[in-house]
Formats: structure tokens, sequence, C-alpha cells
């Protein structure tokens, strides 16, 4: 399902940026609101439709997903139109960045509890291959076949590749400790027989969150651990990373770095995200998402500071290397956190507030740190924001989140 996602994904979309806008006529300004607008308008959609993961099995909801993300890319296919560009845009932000990564990120995190970091990372692990083989892919088919013949490609390959092996990928296993979908509603049932005896009705299940409880989708978005926590958490790398990626050329520019050189050091950027994502996983389960997830902001940070100073071949690398971190660490980290502070049993209504948030900050940077570049921003503006808002999120998170304990 990670892997799959990227069909929705902002570095994906982009490799066909210029035969979009060839063949609508469309200026550079013209597909980055049309797309703003689509990803923006998924994000909202998402906090309704994200409810479908405390309702529905994993594996009727990820078949569902992955054929609407399948049927998404087939209309894709046969954009005409700047209506037809903005309906497919935004199905395939809703149905890939958005209910692919939720539907397997809330269930992992429902079914493991003392694994569930490492559980998060190995599956992050599928954001990082989508993210290493699709530009290679894309561009080596672009030279056989035009761009409308891969999007008439992809939903096909999605279906015969995943969608027949769901039933095996989606059974329980003995390392899966936590009761998933199914035994919280098992209990909840339970409870509800003997309400009698039960003095907290939202104290079902072994893995409830902060104060000992489930919360509620109303409760997290009342509470200070939201506004000043976990919510930065989710927005800054999303907004970071999609900023700077966006943006890649005018920075390369700036460093006098040639875009193959530039380019080049994905793969740097790949093999730290695997490393990043897998540490983050094994420091969660050791030491708890709550102690681990602020500290994922630190090398956003660093990438930004890096890539400012850098002046040379090897700082250059050393960036990539940092921005692999960013990228890698904050997902298992995060939703960890978002299950270990609310609980588990209300997690889809609960995630289908932050996934939205962090779809609005990939909507956003590219706005606005497009505004500081048409504003004469240099270097110092454009990093500099960037650094000081990861800064922010982790000194935030760390003050909000350290007063609490699982109760």
């Amino acid at each position: 399902m990670a892997l799959f996602s990227s069909l929705g994904q902002t570095f994906f979309i982009s490799l066909f940026s210029s035969d979009i806008r060839a063949a609508l006529a469309l200026s550079h300004g013209d597909f980055g609101t049309y797309y703003a607008i689509a990803t923006t308008a998924s994000a909202i959609t998402l906090l309704w439709l994200g409810k479908l993961a405390d309702i529905m099995r994993v594996e009727k909801l990820a078949l569902m997903v992955l054929m609407s993300l399948s049927g998404a890319a087939l209309f894709f296919s046969q954009v005409q139109s700047v209506t037809m560009l903005l309906i497919g845009l935004f199905m395939l932000r809703l149905f890939g960045q958005g209910m692919t990564t939720h539907t397997y990120a809330t269930a992992i995190a429902r079914r493991y509890i003392s694994a569930r970091g490492r559980a998060l990372s190995i599956a992050q692990l599928g954001h990082t291959l989508g993210e290493s083989i699709a530009p290679v892919s894309v561009v080596t088919m672009m030279l056989f076949i035009d761009w409308r013949t891969i999007w008439m490609i992809l939903p096909f390959a999605a279906l015969f590749i995943l969608a027949p092996f769901l039933r095996y990928l989606t059974q329980r296993t003995p390392l899966q400790d936590g009761g998933g979908l199914e035994g919280l509603n098992i209990q909840k049932d339970a409870a509800a027989k003997h309400a009698d005896d039960v003095q907290d009705q939202n104290a079902f299940g072994d893995d409830a969150g902060f104060d000992g409880r489930h919360w509620r989708r109303r409760d997290v978005i009342r509470h200070k651990t939201f506004w000043f926590g976990s919510m930065w958490l989710t927005a800054v790398p999303s907004y970071v990373l999609t900023g700077v990626m966006f943006h890649q050329i005018y920075l390369a520019n700036l460093k006098n770095v040639s875009l193959a050189s530039w380019t080049a050091n994905y793969v740097l950027y790949a093999v730290f995200a695997v490393i990043g994502s897998l540490v983050a996983g094994q420091l969660v389960d050791r030491f708890t998402a709550r102690r681990v997830a602020p500290y994922t902001m630190l090398p956003t940070a660093l990438a930004c500071i890096c890539l400012y100073f850098a002046d040379s071949v090897m700082g250059i690398s050393l960036f990539f290397m940092l921005f692999g971190l960013a990228g890698g660490t904050p997902n298992a980290a995060t939703t960890a956190i978002i299950a270990e502070a609310y609980g588990t049993r209300y997690l889809g209504e609960i995630k289908a507030i932050f996934l939205p948030i962090s779809v609005f900050g990939s909507a956003l940077s590219p706005m606005i740190l497009g505004l500081m570049i048409d504003l004469g921003g240099g270097l110092e503006m454009i990093l500099g924001s960037c650094a000081l808002i990861a800064i922010f999120a982790q000194m935030s998170s760390m003050i909000v989140l350290g007063h609490f304990r699982k109760g």
C-alpha cells in the first residue's frame, strides 16, 4: 500500500508536469494553483472519509481504496480539460497520498503495540522504494510510450500486483499483539452489555491513550497536545520536504549545482530515509513515541542549515543525507504518537484529522515558498523559515507531550 501511494504523491505526479502543461496549455503557475486546489479539496474530504477505518475491516477498505486509486489513474490518463485535470488530481491525491497511507498506517498502529514503531518503519520503506524507483522507471518508459499510456498501465499494475494478495497480507500474525479493529469492537460490545459495571465507557482495550482513555476527535481538537504538539509534528515535515522538492531546481541553481549532479544525490536520500525510518521505529519501541517523536524534527532543521552553508559537492551530499533522515524519521514516530497519545479505538477518525494537516502542508509550501522567491527571497528566507518552524515544532512538542503519561 505504501508503495502504490506513490501514484498520488507530489514527486510522482510532478514527473508528468511538462506533458500535462503542454497538453492543456498551462503555465507553471496555473498547474501549481490547480494542484493546490485539488490537494486542499482532498484534505477536506479526508476528514470524513477517514472514518471508514473505524468501521470497515482492513481487507475490504484496502480493496476499496486500491480500486478507487486505479480508477483515478485511469481517469487521469484521459484528461482533456482543466475541469478533468482538477477531478483527476483530486482523486489521485485523495486515494493515493491520502487514503492509501491512512489505511495501512491505521491498521498497523492498531494491530501492533510493543513493536508498533518497527512495524510502521518497515511499512514506510514502501514510500522510500517508490521514491527510489518510480522516477527512473517513468523517465525510461517515456522514451518508448507517451504519458497517457503510462497512466493507463498503472491501474492494472496496482490491481494485478497487490489486489489478489490482500486477504493473505491482512491476516493476523503471532507478532500482532494489538486487538485491531475486530478486537476493539468485541470489547466495546462487551462493555455495552455490562454498562452498569463499567465506570469508563471509553476505557476498553489494552492500548488506551493519555489519561487511560480512548479519545474522540472532539477531545483531541480541544486539547493543547494537538495545537502545540502532535499537529506540528505532522505538518512540518510535509511542509518542508514538499516545498524543498518542489523548488529544488531553483535551489540547485542558487548553489551552482547542475540538475544531473543534484538528482544523483537522491540515492543518498533513499538510503538515509531507510536508515532514519528503521532507527526511529526501534527508538519508539524502546523509549515510547512521546519521547522520540519531537526529536524527529531535528534532521529537518539540520538539513536546511546544511544546504544554506553548503559550498561543495560534499556539502550537497551531506544535505541529502540529512534530508533523507528528515524524510524517514518522522513517519513511524508521528503515527505512533497519535496512537500512543489518543488510544486506538477511534484511531481512524483521529488520524483523519492529522492526514489532512499533512496534505495541507504539502499544498501550502510550494505556494508560500514560491511567493518568497517572487519577492526576491533567497536562501536566507526560504531555508531559514523552514529551519525555524522545525525547531519550533521540536521545542513545543517536547514541552507539551512531556507533561503526559499513559494512564
